[in-house]
């Protein structure tokens, strides 16, 4: 399987690119990907700045979303997942755009929103091979994506407001938390991705 790690500044790159590395050997971080090498698994990375992530997408751009047109699977971590939306109120700039809307700022709770929080599983799905139906995963962020009922797979609470924690659309794979900081749960997420992506 071919995993290539789009590198946009993101400052958590190595740890993910480490954990996904122990789980596929041929993981790779690409600063522009290969339009003839075909990926199975893109994963855009955060922590970051929606701005400078979005100036660093605008060449790639066309080519991730025609890369998943033709079956490559993309796994958004963070500001990654954020990157699937329209836009965000973070920053200037378009993310991908194959979700529709705007990320925006967490207006209730702990700003940022950091550390380990339970996470609830709202609906069976390919990526969470947990016997439980919750679980504890690690959080740093400040915005948060649209919660669409439809495409909301987990959540977790922060003040008494939903955070979209699992967002899935056909091959597009968000994350919220940061699987790579988040022990044996976080690595049980990545596996199923990897399954997911296997099928």
């Amino acid at each position: 399987m071919k995993i290539r790690i789009y590198n946009y500044g993101a400052s958590n790159l190595y740890s993910i690119f480490s954990a996904l590395k122990r789980l596929n050997e041929d993981t790779r971080v690409e600063e522009k990907l290969d339009s003839n090498d075909f990926p199975d698994l893109i994963v855009l990375p955060g922590v970051g700045n929606f701005s400078q992530a979005s100036r660093s997408l605008i060449s790639e751009k066309d080519k991730i979303i025609k890369f998943a047109d033709k079956g490559a699977f993309v796994l958004g971590i963070c500001l990654g997942l954020h990157m699937f939306y329209e836009g965000s109120e973070e920053g200037h700039g378009e993310g991908l755009g194959v979700l529709r809307g705007k990320v925006t700022r967490i207006n209730n709770g702990k700003v940022p929103h950091m550390g380990w929080s339970y996470t609830e599983l709202l609906k069976e799905n390919a990526l969470w091979k947990i016997d439980k139906k919750g679980e504890w995963f690690y959080y740093a962020h400040s915005y948060q994506a649209p919660y669409d009922e439809s495409l909301v797979y987990a959540y977790a609470e922060n003040g008494g407001s939903r955070i979209p924690a699992v967002v899935i659309r056909d091959n597009y794979f968000g994350l919220q938390f940061h699987p790579e900081k988040s022990g044996a749960a976080g690595l049980a997420i990545l596996k199923g991705v990897l399954e997911a992506v296997r099928k």
